[in-house]
């Protein structure tokens, strides 16, 4: 149940350089959603979430975009990670998809906020019925694993954000911190992750999601 939630520390930190096109309006096929406007909708999710006018969110085509330049965003593990849980962590990166990917300013400006959305197949993990059973397995993995000295995780938590309760845990290291938030439905963990520096981003994106429609017909 490791997810790519720790994986992203890599790519949050990675300085990219500001001439790389953003496409303001996207459409994804194969089941990653649609993005018009602002607006991300996944009609298999049955979820639809909006960001600030201000926000950015590259096309399909971005992670290709910066492979080309020398910037690799692939999930990996990050360096210094060990112990008995890596093997497990590089295994259920595999079963990890990104549906989106949004900053809050242009990709390499300094203390950016970065907003993943993405999915982990739970069909190995059928004993995780619920957000708290997620992150609590997420836990036990951190628990066993060689970490970076400096990374830290909290408990689990909830939180109610307009109509959904979400589980979450914080991290954070000595570039930043990042909160996940979760929710299971349709034998998937739905994980919607900030990296940021500054309070007032999660404040936005806590209204992101209080704002969200998690009942999309």
């Amino acid at each position: 149940c490791f997810t790519a939630a720790f994986a992203f520390e890599n790519a949050a930190q990675t300085p990219i350089p500001a001439t790389v096109p953003i496409n303001k309006s996207t459409e994804v096929s194969d089941g990653m959603g649609t993005v018009l406007g602002r607006t991300y909708t996944n009609k298999d999710l049955n979820f639809e979430v909006t960001f600030p006018d201000t926000w950015l969110i590259p096309g399909p085509d971005f992670e290709e975009q910066m492979r080309s330049q020398g910037f690799d965003l692939s999930l990996k593990v990050p360096d210094g990670v060990g112990g008995v849980g890596k093997a497990q962590a590089e295994q259920a990166l595999e079963r990890v998809k990104i549906l989106l990917t949004a900053y809050r300013s242009m990709p390499g400006t300094e203390n950016n906020a970065i907003v993943r959305i993405s999915v982990e197949n739970l069909s190995l993990n059928p004993a995780v019925k619920d957000a708290v059973d997620y992150f609590d397995l997420m836990r036990a993995q951190f628990a066993v694993m060689k970490l970076p000295a400096d990374f830290k995780y909290s408990q689990t938590q909830a939180e109610q954000l307009g109509k959904m309760q979400f589980g979450y845990i914080d991290t954070w290291n000595d570039s930043g911190k990042k909160r996940m938030y979760a929710t299971v439905r349709k034998g998937v963990a739905l994980m919607f992750t900030i990296s940021y520096s500054d309070h007032d981003d999660l404040i936005t994106f806590r209204k992101v999601l209080s704002d969200g429609n998690f009942k999309l017909q």
